[in-house]
């Protein structure tokens, strides 16, 4: 990671799905020389709504970074959004924590051509083993595709200001996905 990075000269990245006042989470972003953007998203007002919102905040980090490359990132009902991101709205890479509503749109996964980072705690009611074992199954042979577990946590586990929180899961899932990032 160059430090000597100034915010707008690398990439940018769509956050999605952190509840008002997360600046800490979007703060670790923001230190990695990411251009961040935080995304509203009200989940219950319908996909299409909240990928309106997401596309918005793609355009705008697009117009305003150099690099002119985007990713998206989402916590929790954010996933859903960060893989719509990828399958249809040219992302050129997503990650998600904990991302629920990802297996509702499997039938999507051939168009999962970019960097998919995705990261679930076995212990998660909201994204139970079988559906992770099934986005595994659509995703898999994809070499752009990262899936990790983390055993012992569930929902929030990557989320500082949820209940949920778990440091050691948390600080793995980060340093995976900046990783990641980095080589977009």
């Amino acid at each position: 990671m160059d430090s000597e990075r100034q915010p707008g000269e690398g990439l940018g990245v769509v956050v999605v799905g952190l509840p008002a006042g997360s600046r800490t989470t979007l703060e670790r972003f923001v230190a990695r020389g990411y251009d961040v953007l935080a995304v509203d998203v009200d989940d219950a007002a319908g996909v299409e709504a909240g990928l309106t919102a997401v596309a918005r905040g793609m355009q705008a980090l697009r117009e305003r970074t150099t690099a002119g490359k985007v990713a998206v990132v989402g916590y929790g009902f954010g996933g859903r959004y960060a893989f719509l991101a990828l399958t249809r709205l040219a992302a050129d890479a997503a990650a998600a924590f904990h991302g629920s509503g990802i297996g509702a749109h499997l039938a999507e996964a051939p168009n999962a051509k970019q960097p998919l980072s995705l990261h679930f705690g076995d212990d998660d009611a909201y994204v139970p083993f079988e559906e992770v074992r099934a986005i595994k199954g659509a995703l898999e042979g994809f070499a752009t595709t990262e899936i990790y577990r983390y055993p012992g946590v569930g929902q929030g586990f990557a989320m500082r200001e949820d209940a949920g929180f778990n440091e050691p899961a948390a600080l793995e899932a980060e340093r995976r996905v900046f990783a990641f990032l980095d080589e977009v």
